[in-house]
């Protein structure tokens, strides 16, 4: 067993999102595992066998308080490492996880590694917390609410999509987190994503995000693929006219407001105006 420290997403000094990826934990408990995450602080990615003939190495994921069934970013730690240390050399990568065979691309960029993560098609929930109910608990005014809805949506876990209308209102926000979760339980979401638009002068609109896990043993994420993939596929059947047939991208700016500046790509398949697929794209490197 080897335990190697990344940062994943990373858009600036200090940015990215921390994961441990602790290779050849085979022999290890999955209270050993929680035990460790939970030293660790962040969430963590372990890396063991295959026993499922259809896939290559088995991953399980930890956040401090729990096991979880599938992350992106420790994907994209997990499988960097891998390549870095000579334990996989094909692309694409079959991974067993608990949520199913997630299929992962690589490509070495100089020294870099470049990772696409294809996540599943999206689905909504029926139902979702209303916006007093949300404003109540991110402690904004109803004001701040675009006209878009407000809607719970996967690629892999559901994220409550949330759109406001000012960057600056995104960031200065101080949410009510016991109302927060409590609302997550009722609806079965599994976080808040709230989410406001930049245009730039060329035109490209940057989407800029913070994501609130429900009971992860910390209150704010600094970058988190799961969320950023609904985030895509919420764009492209909110806003169609942005979107185009083939892989669409959307640039998702996160942890800003937590001094953590990260960057990632959600990229949204149109086959005939219908979503076909959706992967993550992003970058691992070692601390």
């Amino acid at each position: 067993m080897r335990t190697i420290h990344t940062v994943v997403f990373s858009a600036g000094n200090g940015g990215g999102n921390p994961c441990p990826v602790i290779l050849n934990a085979d022999a290890l408990t999955t209270e050993e595992m929680q035990k460790m995450t939970a030293d660790f602080g962040f969430e963590s990615v372990y890396i063991l066998k295959a026993d499922s003939a259809d896939c290559d190495i088995h991953f399980r994921y930890f956040v401090p308080l729990h096991e979880m069934e599938m992350c992106v970013h420790a994907t994209i730690a997990g499988t960097t490492v891998l390549v870095q240390e000579g334990m996989i050399a094909h692309s694409p990568l079959h991974i067993q996880t608990l949520l199913g065979t997630i299929c992962v691309h690589w490509t070495k960029e100089g020294a870099s590694i470049r990772v696409g993560v294809d996540q599943f098609l999206p689905k909504t929930l029926p139902s979702a917390p209303s916006p007093e109910e949300v404003c109540s608990a991110l402690c904004v005014s109803a004001a701040e609410l675009l006209s878009q809805p407000i809607r719970s949506v996967a690629t892999s876990r559901y994220k409550l999509i949330v759109p406001l209308a000012q960057v600056e209102t995104l960031q200065s926000m101080e949410p009510d987190f016991e109302q927060l979760w409590a609302l997550c339980d009722q609806y079965d979401t599994t976080g808040f994503y709230p989410f406001a638009e930049e245009y730039l002068e060329d035109g490209t609109v940057i989407y800029h995000a913070r994501q609130f896990p429900k009971r992860a043993g910390y209150n704010e994420d600094p970058a988190t693929g799961v969320a950023a993939s609904a985030l895509g596929a919420y764009l492209a059947q909110e806003y169609p006219q942005r979107t185009q047939e083939g892989w669409n991208t959307f640039i998702i700016r996160q942890g800003e407001a937590m001094g953590r500046p990260s960057q990632i790509t959600s990229q949204i398949e149109i086959t005939d105006g219908e979503i076909t697929g959706t992967r993550i794209i992003g970058y691992a490197d070692r601390l």
